[in-house]
């Protein structure tokens, strides 16, 4: 059957709002409903903006998310001076949800200036819990709100609590203090503070360290209230957070999220493996490895033994880099020439780039045309990464896999390598008008394709099922991923740069497959095989991934795949059932501003079941 696959805006531009304004600057055009680009000319002046803001135009369904007359509005309004905030706090009991939401939003955009509507916000929030009017209590940051969160946090959306300002951000921590914390309360916190440990720094650690210290000094390990683990469960290398899982997981997790400014916990991480509690050890084995402590490269490659854990174990030595070698240069040598599958030889191969062995040379330079292209890949992006970057005799290699190879990832690698030594940009033998990739230009793709064609990037998030396994999940509404899988639901959210997470949620049970370099989009089945696609657009070009989702036992995992070349767009499945996937390197402030010049590669490619890449060639390429 023949099909079209069409692109549109991606759904990660309504998180770069910040960025698109700025950038837009020399590209703005008059404002649509449908414009999220900028939302300069949809109203001029305070009154036609509080017009706009209660102008509706159909019923309320019920939907989390603005329309764009109110948030457009709301946008407006909080760029306004405080003399708006009177008529906003009288808008906070409109009869429209709509509207009062709108009005918490401008609230909410006006930061300090609006620090006086903090009462009439939180009888707000008392009235209607949750919503934008909690986004606005946050957004503010004012320690009267701080009651009105902690009493609320279950029904909190997570996302606003991960923009608590330092002022409020410490409740939070008061939840993972509190003894009597349920595990659901447990669970959204630890989330969220390790998804904004980067802005929740000044004296986070050392409070966290006493905590967890407290916790590690029980003779039996406090579990949360209610709670109960009757059997002992088999030991595992994932992190899964369920009645078993101490408290001191929690708080090691959320140290670990701190990384390199919260090493100073490698004592405490230590005494966490040292209780052997299974739930317990895969989070301080993490937290060592956030840290890069020499202390967990044995444990890691006693991991890599284990086929179920062989996936996690790779991952975390490329993560560890240099602290890794030289003990883990000959296992990783073993698994790159004998390795059963493509994606275990490759990721070995870029484990070997991110330790820069020299003796592990001469393996990459022959795995370059390994017969596997996910292992050609990884050898090009292993040789050109930074750890080799003083081994003047890869330059000729890396440029004749530009001009040559076979596999367009490899090529992508080595320009991007080639580009990142000399510091001027390199233009692809194969590159194409990006004007059919990028949303917004041209009329798209024509593919030969089979039952399935779907775009990957969303404006909105999907609507969360009503029943089912997916349908209790915390805000599944902003999920980018919401997949059933039997009696579980995969889950994956995504911020963009900030990174993201995917994770089984099962009754009384979260297990975390990635966390925090993650960016799922979208979930498909292949060949039986459930597959998460995984990319970013930013202003370096762009980056995509696929990671094979996998049961054994009862134990989920996930296993990087295959890499992209660049950001993936849209995906159809063929005849025969295999993934074909559109991707860009175009930057993304050439996508902003629709600058899509020739010099960005764009692809359209074939995965097989056994994870290799291959050109469409029938793509309608010009």
């Amino acid at each position: 059957m023949k099909g079209e696959v069409k692109s549109r805006r991606p759904r990660w531009l309504a998180g770069f709002v910040f960025v698109m304004v700025a950038l837009s600057m020399g590209c703005a055009r008059s404002w649509t409903r449908e414009d999220t680009r900028t939302w300069e000319g949809c109203c001029k002046g305070a009154d036609a903006c509080f017009a706009l803001l209660q102008e509706l135009h159909a019923p309320d369904t019920g939907e989390k998310w603005l329309p764009p007359e109110q948030a457009c509005a709301a946008w407006k309004l909080g760029r306004e001076g405080e003399d708006v905030v009177p008529r906003l706090v009288s808008l906070l009991r409109h009869g429209d949800r709509r509207v009062r939401g709108g009005a918490a939003q401008a609230l909410a955009a006006m930061e300090k200036k609006a620090t006086g509507a903090v009462p009439a916000l939180i009888e707000a929030y008392e009235r209607e819990p949750g919503g934008l009017v909690l986004h606005a209590l946050s957004s503010l940051d004012d320690e009267r709100a701080a009651p009105a969160i902690v009493r609320h946090l279950l029904e909190s959306r997570m996302s606003t609590l991960e923009h608590l300002g330092p002022t409020l951000a410490p409740v939070l921590l008061d939840v993972l203090e509190n003894p009597e914390s349920s595990w659901e309360a447990l669970v959204r916190v630890r989330y969220v503070l390790a998804r904004r440990a980067s802005s929740h720094t000044d004296g986070v650690v050392p409070r966290l360290r006493m905590l967890l210290a407290r916790e590690l000094a029980e003779p039996i390990l406090r579990r949360p209230p209610g709670t109960s683990c009757p059997a002992a469960p088999a030991p595992g290398c994932e992190v899964i957070f369920d009645g078993c899982t101490p408290r001191a997981a929690y708080v090691a997790s959320v140290l670990a999220a701190h990384e390199r400014r919260g090493a100073e916990a490698a004592p405490e991480a230590l005494q966490a493996l040292q209780r052997a509690d299974v739930r317990l050890t895969p989070v301080a084995l993490q937290a060592l490895m956030a840290f890069e402590s020499p202390a967990a490269v044995l444990l890691v490659l006693q991991q890599l033994a284990v086929p179920e854990c062989r996936a996690r174990a790779l991952t975390s030595l490329a993560s560890l880099g240099p602290v890794a070698r030289p003990a883990a240069t000959e296992p990783l040598l073993r698994l790159l020439a004998t390795g059963e599958e493509g994606w275990e030889r490759a990721r070995a191969a870029e484990a070997l780039g991110r330790g820069g062995d020299a003796v592990a040379l001469a393996a990459l330079r022959q795995a370059v045309y390994a017969p596997h292209s996910e292992v050609q890949a990884a050898a090009v992006d292993a040789l050109g990464s930074d750890a080799f970057r003083a081994h003047e005799e890869l330059v000729p290699l890396l440029q004749q896999v530009v001009a040559t190879h076979a596999s367009p990832v490899a090529r992508s690698h080595a320009r991007l390598a080639l580009e990142w030594r000399s510091g001027q940009e390199v233009r692809p033998a194969d590159s194409i008008d990006c004007a059919r990739v990028i949303p917004g230009h041209g009329a798209g793709w024509t593919l030969y394709q089979g039952h399935a064609s779907l775009q990957l990037h969303r404006e909105k998030p999907k609507a969360p099922p009503r029943l089912g396994p997916c349908a209790d999940v915390p805000d599944g509404d902003s999920a980018s991923v919401l997949e059933a899988m039997g009696e579980a639901c995969l889950v994956g959210r995504d911020d963009g740069e900030f990174g993201g997470t995917l994770e089984v949620h099962e009754p009384g049970r979260v297990t975390v497959l990635e966390e925090p370099q993650a960016n799922p989009l979208q979930a498909v089945r292949m060949h039986g095989t459930l597959v998460v696609v995984e990319g970013l657009a930013h202003l370096a070009g762009g980056a995509g991934r696929l990671v094979r989702v996998d049961d054994s036992e009862g134990r989920w995992r996930a296993t990087h795949w295959v890499t992209l070349p660049g950001a993936p767009m849209a995906y159809a499945l063929d005849e025969a059932g295999d993934l074909v996937v559109g991707t860009t390197n175009q930057r993304l402030d050439e996508v902003v501003c629709g600058r899509a010049g020739a010099f960005a590669p764009a692809h359209v490619l074939r995965v097989t079941v056994d994870g290799r890449l291959a050109p469409v060639e029938s793509a309608g390429r010009p």
